[in-house]
C-alpha cells in the first residue's frame, strides 16, 4: 500500500449520482489512459453541492466490457481516511481524545510494550507519529506469526507483536514513519470505545452515510467487477490481470490502514461530506474536527497528507492508495472548493503517472473555468 504517495453489483442511473463531465475531460482521460495504457481511469471532480464523472476502459484487460460508474474500485490506504473518520466520530462523541493513550484503553498491553510507546496516544497513530513498524510490505508481512479468533482479538495480537519491536523513525526531513500497522492499532482503540468491530464500525457508518462498499478487491465477489492489474513477474512488460483466485490479499487484521472497495459515486460523496466540512457546511463532524483530520498537523495529519499549492500557499491535503492491483488518488483544495478523486485499475507507477496528469489537467481546466 502506497502513501502519496489500502453486495450484488449495484446498476445506477449517472445522474443519481451526479453528471458527466464535459467532453474535454473525457477526452483528456481517453489520451491519458491509452498514453499510459491503464486497462481503465474514471475520476470524479467533487464540488460542495455538485458531483460529476468521467471514465473509460475495460473492468479486465484483454476482455471487451467496459466500466461502469456503479463498478467498485479498490481504494487502497486511501482507506485510513476512512478509519480516521470512525475515530473522528468517537472523538465528536467523547468515548476517545486525539490524545487518548493506548495502554490506557488497552491495558493488557503494558506488559509487552517498549517504554517508547508508553505514551503513544491516538492521534500518534492516526498521525503515523508512533514509531510503530510499517508493514508496507508482503516480506515484512510475512514475518508475523498466524493471528488467530475475532479480528479484534487478531489485532490485539498483531499489537502485541509490534510493541515489543524497536520503533521506526522518520525519514530525513519528514515528521512522520509511515505505518499500516499503527492503524490497526488505531481501529484497536476504535473497537474498544464502541464495543464492536472495527468491520462492524465500517457497516454502521457506511449505512448512517447511505455509502456502498466491499473489502477487498472487487472480483473476489462478483466476476464482473473491474480486476486489478499488475506485473506479474520481475520483467513483465505487459500487465496481468488479478485472478480472484490468486492467494494475494491483504491480512485482514491490517484492513483498516488499506482494504476498502467502493463505487465511484460513494466514495465521492465520502469525499464531498469532508470538503463540505472544511467550509464548515458537514452535518456529520464539528468543523474543527475536520480540520484537525486534514490539517491538525505538518506533513500528514489525521489520516490525511498535508501540502499547500505552491502558487499560492494555500492548504491542500490529499492520500494516495495502492495493494499493488489498483491506484486511488485523491485531493482537496479547500479555498478552490473543490476535490478530485482519480481512479485506476491497475497498480504499477504508470497508474500513479496517469492519475496524477488526470487530477493535473482537470484542475488546469476548472481554475480557467473550462470545466
Amino acid at each position: 500500500m502506497r502513501f502519496y504517495l489500502a453486495f450484488g453489483l449495484l446498476l445506477l442511473p449517472l445522474h443519481s449520482n451526479g453528471q458527466r463531465l464535459a467532453a474535454a475531460a473525457q477526452q483528456v482521460l481517453d489520451s491519458l489512459r491509452q498514453a499510459y495504457r491503464i486497462p481503465a481511469l474514471a475520476v470524479a471532480v467533487v464540488e460542495p453541492t455538485r458531483l460529476r464523472y468521467a471514465l473509460g476502459g475495460v473492468r479486465q484487460r484483454g476482455a471487451p466490457v467496459p466500466v461502469q460508474l456503479a463498478d467498485y474500485w479498490h481504494l487502497g490506504s486511501n482507506t485510513k481516511g476512512i478509519t480516521s473518520f470512525l475515530a473522528a466520530q468517537q472523538v465528536a462523541r467523547g468515548r476517545l481524545a486525539w490524545d487518548t493513550r493506548l495502554l490506557d484503553i488497552v491495558p493488557e498491553l503494558r506488559e509487552v510494550a517498549r517504554p517508547e510507546y508508553w505514551g503513544v496516544t491516538l492521534g500518534d497513530l492516526l498521525a503515523h507519529r508512533a514509531g510503530i513498524r510499517p508493514y508496507t510490505s508482503g516480506a515484512e508481512v510475512a514475518t508475523l506469526p498466524a493471528l488467530t479468533g475475532t479480528l479484534p482479538q487478531q489485532r490485539l495480537q498483531l499489537a502485541r507483536v509490534v510493541l515489543q519491536l524497536a520503533p521506526s523513525v522518520p525519514a530525513s526531513g519528514s515528521a512522520h514513519a509511515y505505518s499500516n500497522a499503527g492503524y490497526a492499532l488505531a481501529a484497536l482503540l476504535v473497537e474498544r470505545a464502541t464495543h464492536r468491530s472495527w468491520e462492524q464500525e465500517v457497516a454502521k457508518t457506511c449505512r448512517r452515510l447511505h455509502l456502498h462498499y466491499r473489502m477487498g478487491f472487487p472480483n473476489r465477489y462478483d466476476l464482473a467487477q473491474p480486476w486489478g492489474h499488475w506485473l506479474a513477474q520481475v520483467g513483465d512488460t505487459a500487465l496481468s490481470a488479478l485472478s480472484p483466485t490468486n492467494a494475494y490479499r491483504l491480512l485482514p487484521a491490517l484492513a483498516p490502514a488499506g482494504d476498502i472497495a467502493m463505487p465511484l459515486p460513494d466514495y465521492a460523496r465520502f469525499v464531498q461530506q469532508h470538503l463540505r466540512g472544511l467550509l464548515g457546511q458537514s452535518p456529520h463532524l464539528p468543523a474543527s474536527l475536520y480540520q484537525q483530520m486534514h490539517f491538525g498537523l505538518p506533513d500528514y495529519a489525521y489520516g490525511w497528507g498535508v501540502s499547500r499549492v505552491a502558487a499560492t500557499g494555500a492548504p491542500v491535503s490529499f492520500h494516495d492508495g495502492s495493494a499493488g492491483t489498483f491506484y486511488c488518488h485523491t485531493i482537496l483544495y479547500p479555498q478552490e472548493q473543490v476535490a478530485f478523486v482519480v481512479l485506476a485499475n491497475s497498480g504499477e507507477d504508470s497508474a500513479q503517472q496517469a492519475c496524477y496528469a488526470l487530477r493535473r489537467r482537470l484542475r488546469q481546466l476548472y481554475v480557467a473555468g473550462r470545466l
